[in-house]
């Protein structure tokens, strides 16, 4: 959230401001997204999902018209009524190299339009429209799956988060305030076994009814409640955990410590449609974001493509997103429409990470912001950790980027991975491909 409100100039004086003026400027921008997001758009779309009536036929018809009659590149795709999943299947599929070439032509531009932007898992920049409308259905779903496990909107929250809230010198301060969305946020990348123990503290005077964010981080503060013998002494109503892929025991450990559930979810930058966990440990998609199809690849693993109904700025058609999940099926395909999907476990976002100086983990959503800002000449990175304060950066830039750009990534990284730390620029045509052909964005080759 902070990372977007800030140029260089707002991020001088925010950096240089006592904490207590962190936390106003905070709360200023949480005001600010409350009234953009939380709007009547967004209470009419929490009120149709928590009723529950949405056909996904119903739907599916809805988004091919959109299609047809507002994204120039398909104003020319038949749509028969009759048989309209088999004309859904007709549309070709989409790869990244199409969003990123063809944004103008696969949007609809219509409203108060923002682009977001995504590196995923490969490191590769994509951008995508959404709408006001877009945005009100995104946070309704997500305070819907919430509601479906006993949490109503803006009870009080922890939200373990990548965004640059805090100076260095404050590790011992991982906190800030935003009071409009009864929000704390915690700043990970300076979260150690060292100095876990005063965000406990300051979570267990908070006191909130939720935790959210990255579990490795959550997984961090649960192993130090465990080995501490603690007990948590309020109520959590749930976890919800994302932009990780969440292990087994990071699961049962979180869990245990907290004495509630986690509630797992996926989605995407670009708009992929829902998928979240269930009570018994299943995951279900969310249909009435979008439509998933499943590819075997191996055995019980799947890849997705995915269809979203709910960016209409930019729809997401038969997207392969390159994320894979585990489904226990003998079929080589399968999809939402027409079957009964259990997923057992999300396997595309797993995520290796870097070793900061003060052995904080840094994660490939926390290194991906230091490119903020940067993504029009940006378009690729790669990280490499060869020595506990040793970093590779192999960068795909174009012909615009300069040395000041650079300089700007190396003060950021610096922040995250450490002041001693050196960095050494590789500046490359392409980045090496594995030989599954999949780009890892982040490569850990201590021991």
């Amino acid at each position: 959230m902070l990372k977007k409100m800030m140029n260089t100039s707002v991020h001088n004086i925010y950096f240089k401001s006592p904490v207590f003026m962190q936390h106003a400027f905070t709360s200023a921008y949480g005001y600010k997204l409350r009234r953009e997001r939380y709007n009547h758009l967004y209470r009419q779309s929490f009120r149709r999902y928590m009723a529950g009536d949405l056909e996904t036929e119903e739907m599916l018809a809805d988004f091919m018209h959109h299609l047809k009659q507002n994204i120039p590149i398909y104003s020319d795709i038949k749509i028969d009524e009759g048989n309209l999943f088999e004309s859904f299947l007709a549309l070709p599929m989409t790869e990244k190299e199409d969003l990123r070439n063809e944004l103008e032509e696969r949007s609809h531009t219509v409203g108060i339009m923002r682009k977001s932007r995504t590196s995923g898992t490969t490191g590769e920049n994509l951008a995508v429209y959404d709408s006001e409308y877009d945005r009100a259905d995104r946070m309704a779903y997500l305070d819907y799956i919430k509601a479906l496990n006993g949490v109503e909107p803006f009870s009080k929250r922890a939200s373990f988060t990548g965004q640059e809230l805090t100076p260095t010198a404050h590790r011992n301060v991982l906190w800030r305030y935003n009071m409009p969305m009864n929000q704390i946020l915690y700043a990970t990348y300076h979260m150690t076994p060292e100095n876990v123990r005063y965000v406990y503290e300051h979570l267990a005077r908070f006191k909130p009814a939720t935790l959210d964010g990255f579990p490795t981080s959550i997984h961090m503060l649960a192993k130090y409640i465990l080995s501490e013998g603690l007990k948590i002494e309020f109520e959590v109503k749930g976890i919800f955990p994302t932009a990780e892929t969440l292990l087994p025991h990071v699961k049962e450990d979180i869990e245990k410590a907290f004495n509630t559930k986690v509630i797992d979810q996926y989605s995407s930058a670009e708009g992929a449609p829902f998928i979240y966990g269930t009570a018994d440990d299943e995951y279900r998609v969310g249909h009435e974001t979008g439509l998933i199809e499943f590819e075997k690849v191996g055995f019980h693993l799947y890849e997705m493509i995915v269809t979203s109904f709910i960016n209409r700025a930019t729809p997401i058609v038969r997207y392969r997103i390159g994320d894979q999940v585990e489904i226990h099926s003998d079929k080589d395909y399968l999809n939402s429409f027409e079957d009964d999907i259990h997923i057992e476990r999300i396997i595309g976002r797993q995520s290796d990470y870097l070793l900061g100086s003060r052995s904080n983990k840094v994660t490939n959503v926390n290194i991906s912001w230091v490119v903020d800002g940067l993504e029009e000449k940006v378009i690729q990175m790669q990280f490499i950790q060869k020595e506990k304060n040793r970093f590779v950066v192999n960068i795909v830039a174009e012909d615009d980027f300069e040395k000041s750009d650079e300089k700007v990534i190396r003060d950021r990284l610096a922040r995250r991975l450490g002041e001693k730390s050196t960095f050494i620029f590789n500046y490359m045509k392409a980045i090496p491909k594995e030989k599954s052909g999949k780009v890892r964005f982040i490569i850990n080759e201590l021991e």
